[in-house]
């Protein structure tokens, strides 16, 4: 496996002469369920299936018909670790109401969903929930699952159980938290799923075929980079990949990069996929590694349709991006949001396509003070959680993480030589 190092610019190093402010859409104090009943939710406090001080939401996804997507860590207390938001407002917050609904929550049931930190929806209105199949204080050792929902039922389409050998590395070790879906074709006919193991510091790929494991060095944390701080809370966590995004194809000939890094680490690599896909067969995977980039540990990251990639920084409580068709220079990645409160651990992170319901591209994120939680020191008589967005537009219009003048010109001539072709071949 070779590897080459591109050392850039520290990110942040640069930020925009006007910071956008990012729109509130969901803000809770803590967790509640729209519960079937309210003895349905005194028998859960009870017997102990509900502690809203034990819930954590991590990452959020919205559908066309704009439903908003949330996933909370499954724990001990967490009576579902997927669900959608509601417009019922309950004391702590909007309710969530579990998906597909609460008959999918069963405690010691290797069919049920066990323990979801991240999702992702594609353009062929599919739900993907990658499951550890792990819960704390469980007594069953349920395989990892990834399970494919189709949106415009509600039904469960498809349910692959990962073998502990791809899941786990030789340690055993294992947690599958971020699903990459790349698709191809008008209908996906072309469907590949990268899933990040953060503890046991690999990558699982699904081809629609076959599922496969890659273990390297790339894929773990830096030591040096363990500490987490945010705010006047510190941490020491050391996690590999957690934040991956796969970059668009803008022209037709050009390969797709997934980027990726460890929690711990302050580098971001990237590769082909096509390359990754073939690696089944024993091809050689060549990784370019950007040295620094990152001035403190990134937990989530996504790109926009003109290559756009955002980050959420933990110790700036901010957002930055830069565009993959700029150079790696100082003046080309940028913050374009920071607030110390609101951006408190950008733990999701998602670019949502326009719809008929919304037409501009949006950028929506998740925050939930995660050092402070993992502390237990979170105070629910304050906000704790919040989703929030941004039109993309407004994000980057005006600043270098727009895609630059050269590669926009060069872009409509490509598709004007596309349309011509198209023509000429009717």
């Amino acid at each position: 496996m070779l590897l080459y190092h591109l050392v850039l610019v520290t990110c942040l190093s640069l930020v925009s002469s006007e910071l956008s402010k990012l729109d509130t859409v969901y803000e809770w104090n803590y967790i509640d369920f729209a519960w079937d009943s309210p003895a349905e939710r005194e028998k859960a406090v009870k017997n102990e299936s509900y502690d809203f001080t034990r819930i954590l939401p991590v990452d959020v996804d919205v559908y066309r018909d704009g439903r908003v997507f949330v996933t909370m860590i499954g724990m001990h207390g967490v009576p579902a670790t997927l669900g959608t938001v509601t417009d019922v407002k309950g004391p702590s917050g909007p309710l969530i109401k579990p998906y597909p609904d609460w008959s999918w929550f069963k405690e010691n049931d290797c069919d049920s969903i066990r323990n979801v930190h991240r999702i992702a929806i594609d353009k062929c209105d599919r739900l993907w929930v990658l499951d550890t199949g792990s819960r704390e204080v469980d007594k069953s050792n349920c395989p990892a699952q990834l399970l494919t929902f189709d949106l415009r039922t509600d039904k469960l389409i498809q349910r692959l159980k990962i073998p502990n050998h791809i899941a786990r590395n030789k340690q055993g070790d294992t947690l599958l938290v971020t699903p990459i879906v790349e698709t191809n074709g008008e209908k996906c006919e072309d469907t590949i799923v990268y899933m990040a193991d953060q503890l046991g510091e690999g990558l699982v790929i699904w081809n629609g075929v076959r599922i496969y494991r890659l273990d390297s060095p790339i894929f773990q944390h830096e030591p040096s980079a363990q500490r987490i701080t945010v705010g006047n809370h510190s941490i020491d966590y050391s996690g590999g990949i957690a934040a991956m995004a796969i970059s668009p194809r803008l022209f037709h000939d050009e390969p797709r990069l997934l980027y990726f890094h460890a929690l711990a680490s302050y580098t971001i690599y990237a590769t082909n996929s096509q390359i990754l896909k073939r690696s089944t067969f024993g091809d050689t995977i060549r990784f370019t590694g950007a040295e620094n980039i990152l001035s403190s540990q990134a937990v989530a990251q996504a790109f926009s349709s003109n290559g756009t990639l955002f980050v959420g920084m933990t110790r700036e409580m901010s957002i930055c991006c830069w565009n993959r068709y700029r150079s790696p220079k100082l003046k080309n990645i940028i913050t374009i949001a920071q607030d110390n409160e609101t951006l408190q651990y950008t733990s999701g992170l998602k670019v949502i396509q326009p719809s008929e319901r919304n037409p501009e591209e949006e950028l929506w994120l998740l925050t939930n003070k995660f050092v402070e939680f993992q502390l237990g020191k979170l105070d629910v008589d304050r906000v704790n959680f919040r989703v929030l967005k941004r039109s993309v537009r407004e994000l980057v219009d005006g600043t270098r993480c727009d895609l630059p003048p050269g590669t926009r010109m060069a872009l409509e001539q490509h598709n004007s030589l596309i349309e011509s072709r198209l023509i000429v071949t009717n």
